[in-house]
């Protein structure tokens, strides 16, 4: 499934943050992939990447792999025409 995920971070750690974005892509398949970004916002010690996760243990490896320097919020996407399919399959 397809997830925005909203993260925070002590900006004192952005140089911690950082490193471990970039080592991710070394252990890729214990983790949701990345389909963009990560986005920082300007100015702010927070961002988001949009992800998919084939599992819910890849979310919980990224939630432990993030903490504590990192907070996490997965919010689910779909595309339109997924969320129509889905709707009509329940009426």
């Amino acid at each position: 499934m397809k997830f925005i995920v909203f993260w925070e971070y002590n900006a004192d750690e952005i140089v911690v943050v950082i490193k471990k974005f970039q080592k991710l892509e070394n252990e890729r398949k214990k983790y949701p992939e990345i389909i963009s970004g990560p986005f920082m916002f300007n100015g702010e010690a927070k961002g988001i990447t949009v992800c998919n996760a084939e599992s819910d243990e890849q979310i919980v490896n990224l939630h432990l792999y993030h903490q504590p320097e990192l907070r996490l919020s997965f919010v689910p996407i779909m595309n339109p025409e997924t969320a129509l399919d889905l709707i009509s399959q329940k009426k």
